[in-house]
């Protein structure tokens, strides 16, 4: 059996249960998009958020908090992170958060910013992308924004890495590497490549490679030079800003995105599409797509799958994701972070 994006039904994932509606953070002033997360060794939910919109950040991307569970949990700002400044593509936006050895690794893109990028394709952004650490929960991030010269990943193939999180503090890591995909614009994208480094040099660009080719039967030809980085995953105009996460429980990786039906419009709807496979580079199989996701009006987009709040019996868990950032958006109250209850159906 295939579908309409000529990818074979998922035969482990029949699809997901929505189990209760949307709900919407409610201190309504706590307002911010994108939210790449991660489940520190702390026991704490840390994201950046995108344009946040609150305190004394109001562009750019800020460093926050989830503390509590999916019911009751509370942002907390960690870091205004006041260089990094810009509204929507004319600044850096966050595109990925891993922890790994109580390390935290911010992965941002737009660098240079969109109207100033070479790069920029059909959507607002989503090129030149650059990673940073902290040793101490996100107070100080290094390199300072004002030392970086060039991006680690310029021009838009790995211009928007996405970690891929393994549990909390990467626990239930593959092997020693720590893997990233990235779509080609921050929204409305058409190809996925997947990146890795080893776990102790994600800061040396050197040490990052990409799936460049596949050998039968179906291994993966591992490469340094970008250039050379094949999809893993084409759909034409049906990749935007992923989020991938793996399922101990069933020993599969959990693909999410969406599109706009408009690009970089908040008005038209979104679609939302997850996919499962046994490795981050695939074969990849359809578990879930739901056209105009949530309502045209609520326009919702980056959804996220917190591990920290997946339920013990690995199935049930929480969707995290962002609403309209438009004017009619931010009226609604839309913009900020959004959660909703779901199952997976095996």
């Amino acid at each position: 059996m295939t579908t309409r994006f000529n990818i074979p039904a998922s035969t482990i994932i029949k699809g997901i249960e929505w189990l209760s509606e949307r709900v919407p953070y409610p201190e309504q002033d706590i307002k911010g998009d994108t939210f790449p997360m991660t489940w520190a060794d702390d026991d704490e939910i840390y994201a950046a958020a995108g344009d946040p919109l609150w305190g004394e950040t109001t562009s750019g991307l800020d460093v926050e908090k989830f503390s509590g569970s999916s019911t009751d949990y509370k942002i907390a700002k960690v870091n205004p992170m006041n260089d990094y400044l810009g509204w929507g593509g004319d600044g850096p936006k966050p595109s990925g958060m891993i922890c790994v050895d109580g390390i935290l690794y911010l992965a941002f893109q737009n660098m240079r910013k969109a109207r100033q990028s070479p790069h920029s394709l059909l959507s607002q952004h989503g090129s030149d992308a650059h990673i940073v650490y902290s040793t101490n929960k996100g107070a100080i991030w290094v390199p300072a924004f004002a030392n970086i010269t060039a991006p680690m990943f310029p021009a838009h193939k790995f211009g928007g890495p996405a970690f891929v999180n393994y549990g909390k503090n990467n626990a239930n890591a593959r092997d020693g590497y720590v893997y990233a995909v990235s779509t080609d614009q921050w929204d409305n994208g058409s190809n996925l490549r997947v990146g890795r480094v080893p776990a102790d040099s994600i800061m040396r660009r050197e040490a990052w490679e990409w799936v460049c080719a596949f050998l039968p039967p179906g291994e993966p030809v591992w490469k340094a030079d970008l250039d050379e980085a094949i999809p893993v995953l084409s759909l034409h105009r049906w990749i935007s800003l992923p989020d991938m996460v793996y399922l101990a429980g069933i020993r599969r990786y959990l693909f999410l995105t969406w599109r706009l039906h408009k690009d970089f419009s908040p008005d038209d709807g979104t679609d939302l599409l997850i996919l499962e496979s046994p490795e981050p580079w695939g074969p990849f199989s359809l578990v879930h797509f739901e056209e105009y996701w949530e309502g045209q009006r609520f326009n919702p987009y980056c959804p996220r799958l917190p591990l920290k709040w997946m339920e013990s019996n690995g199935l049930t868990g929480w969707l995290q994701f962002s609403g309209n950032w438009g004017p009619a958006g931010q009226k609604a109250l839309y913009y900020r972070s959004n959660v909703r209850r779901f199952r997976l159906v095996t």
